[in-house]
Formats: structure tokens, C-alpha cells, sequence
């Protein structure tokens, strides 16, 4: 099994961390009273290889934690995915596969990222990401 093989037409090339931004006078997790966690995906940018489709996607987390207005703990983190198609896709179905399983990918990414910087950030504790449903942002976003 190719592990680089998010689904059928779809490859992972890699990611990068665009955008990290740390401000933190807050302890402990476990502290924080009030909890908040935007997420965006920002539109994908492709381009056409000699012999195959290439794509781009970058998703974000804005995550803010409060205990007192001295106590807050503020993260902005942009991960960025390349992709590449596999076998015979044409470029709209490539275009959706980038759209929803890429950014789905993005996610599961960035939690791990999240996870790990914000464990080595606070004294104790770390943040979680939950599950995200990539075709419920969608809708939400076209209602706005």
C-alpha cells in the first residue's frame, strides 16, 4: 500500500507550516474557563504538469483560550498541502478530490502539529482538535 495515497486520484507530495503564531501568558489548560477554535480553508491553487494535475490547499486554526485578561493563550497556525494526480483523472474530479479529501488530510495534519506544539507550549495539558467535516464547512460557507 502506497502510504502517500490519500484516495483514488490523489497523491500527497508533502505539507508545510505557512503560518505560526504563538501568544501565551496561560499556564495550564486546564485553567482556561473559555474556549474558542475557528478553522478556514483557503481557495486551491492548480496547475497542469507536463504529465499530470497539480494542486495546492492551505486550511488555519485560530485557537483562543482565556482565564482572565492576563491569562490567554492565542495560536494561529496555516498548514499548507501539495497534491498530485494519480491514474486517469480528469481536472474537475481532481479539482473536488483536492478540495475535500486533501483538506480533510490537512486536518488530520494539523491536529498532530497542534497537539505537539501546544503540549511543549503550556505546563500541562494541550489542545485537541476535533473532528472537522470538510463538506459541512462547505455548505456553511456558501450560505454566507
Amino acid at each position: 500500500m502506497n502510504l502517500n495515497e490519500i484516495t483514488a486520484g490523489i497523491e500527497l507530495l508533502g505539507n508545510n507550516i505557512n503560518k505560526l503564531v504563538i501568544e501565551n501568558s496561560l499556564v495550564n489548560f486546564a485553567d482556561a474557563k473559555e474556549k474558542k477554535i475557528d478553522f478556514y480553508i483557503n481557495k486551491p491553487r492548480f496547475e497542469k504538469d507536463e504529465d499530470r494535475l497539480m494542486g495546492q490547499i492551505e486550511i488555519g486554526f485560530k485557537i483562543d483560550l482565556y482565564n482572565s485578561e492576563e491569562q490567554k493563550y492565542h495560536m494561529e497556525i496555516a498548514v499548507e498541502g501539495a497534491f498530485a494526480s494519480l491514474g486517469d483523472v480528469d481536472q474537475e474530479q481532481f479539482q473536488q478530490l483536492i478540495m475535500i479529501n486533501g483538506a480533510a488530510a490537512l486536518v488530520s495534519i494539523a491536529r498532530g502539529k497542534i497537539e505537539a506544539i501546544s503540549g511543549n507550549v503550556l505546563n500541562s495539558g494541550k489542545i485537541v482538535i476535533p473532528f472537522i467535516n470538510v463538506l459541512e464547512y462547505y455548505k456553511e460557507a456558501s450560505m454566507k
